[in-house]
């Protein structure tokens, strides 16, 4: 026990010096993303996304880091709300939406995959995901919708003067 209370001291000097220093980080990194930095659709998008109930697909942290690691976003693994939103957070243009639109698309489609495979090994849960290949589908859709409905954010145009536009 003596060890711990060792061990305690250390830390606790430890943090106080850090603190001394003015290098005290007292932001949370967990802290959610303001609202203003994000897309107007991300609600309407995570709560299509990441509830299988809806989308026929369960996107995992580790689907949703492979999805930032393909874009070239490096996204912490965190609750997967919270990493969604940090995968939208910078979407500005449509270019960069449809990169993100496209990875997520391929693992909609390589879920289709496995779930047609399921459904040749296993004739008997044929009806069951067809039903998930469905929502997959609906799923595909809303992205399209969303991406052509997207306009890109020009950062050196007047918010007042709509002739830049």
């Amino acid at each position: 026990m003596d060890k711990f209370g060792e061990l305690r001291k250390e830390f606790e000097k430890f943090v106080a010096e850090r603190c001394i220093s003015g290098n005290c980080d007292t932001t949370d990194e967990r802290e959610d993303i303001p609202e203003e930095e994000l897309p107007h659709f991300t609600e309407e998008l995570s709560k299509k996304l990441l509830a299988p109930a809806l989308s026929g697909i369960n996107l995992s942290r580790i689907d949703l880091k492979r999805i930032g690691d393909e874009i070239g976003d490096s996204i912490a693994i965190q609750e997967r709300k919270r990493m969604f939103k940090a995968l939208l957070r910078h979407k500005q243009t449509r270019a960069e939406l449809e990169e993100l639109f496209n990875q997520i698309e391929l693992h909609l489609n390589g879920r289709i995959l496995i779930y047609q495979e399921i459904m040749e090994t296993y004739p008997s849960s044929k009806n069951i995901f067809e039903g998930y290949i469905q929502k997959i589908e609906k799923t595909k859709e809303t992205l399209n919708r969303i991406l052509n409905d997207f306009e890109d954010i020009n950062p050196d145009a007047d918010p007042i003067n709509f002739d830049d536009i």
